[in-house]
């Protein structure tokens, strides 16, 4: 007969309390408890990434020892942790979909401005990072990119310059722009681009 595993438990009060005043190894009993019970609800809604799971559950826990003194307080440790991961991942998605806007907005104004001024220090740096991306691309397809960001030329104009088809053209042109993001998406933080955003006006 399978043993059910309890929601809470049962000196769950108790250990609120102790935890409250100071105490490590009441607290510990509490994360040792619920931490993987919260960490089969948060995998799957991080696409099953071992990192994004464990960094929310270390952020989790380290916030609520640093605010320990109102733990006694808290009626449901079970309903609190929930909401608390709940509204983790209702952030991370928010930033993730923040980001991404951001990235395809970078990618789509690939041309350098020149401006130096410090309202445009992030986003000349950010160009820095996209021109990196861009001179690690094969020779070809790094200057379809070029032709299509930097010249503006359509897709058709690409291809005629090129002696190449408009479908090649579309093909190189697909694999460049998703090889800048991935690599904006690796080598940035996700703050400046919040502040890219303002300053583009992607944010209301």
């Amino acid at each position: 007969m399978e043993c059910k595993v309890p929601n809470v438990l049962e000196n769950e009060r108790f250990l609120l309390q102790e935890a409250s005043a100071g105490s490590r190894e009441a607290y510990t009993t509490l994360y040792t408890f619920y931490l993987p019970k919260l960490y089969k609800y948060i995998y799957p809604f991080v696409k099953f990434s071992k990192e994004d799971t464990e960094e929310i559950l270390h952020d989790m826990f380290m916030k609520i020892w640093e605010r320990k003194e109102g733990l006694s307080n808290i009626k449901s440790f079970n309903s609190y942790l929930y909401s608390m991961a709940r509204n983790k991942l209702v952030n991370l998605h928010e930033h993730t979909k923040v980001k991404q806007k951001a990235i395809n907005y970078m990618v789509a104004h690939a041309v350098h401005t020149g401006n130096s001024t410090d309202d445009n220090y992030i986003y000349v740096q950010y160009q820095e990072v996209i021109q990196q991306a861009i001179n690690a691309l094969p020779p070809k397809r790094k200057r379809i990119f070029e032709m299509s960001a930097y010249e503006e030329l359509s897709q058709d104009e690409i291809a005629t310059a090129l002696a190449i088809s408009k479908s090649m053209v579309k093909k190189q042109l697909y694999a460049a722009t998703r090889h800048v993001k991935e690599y904006l998406r690796l080598h940035t933080d996700l703050t400046a681009f919040i502040a890219i955003c303002l300053t583009a006006g992607l944010l209301k």
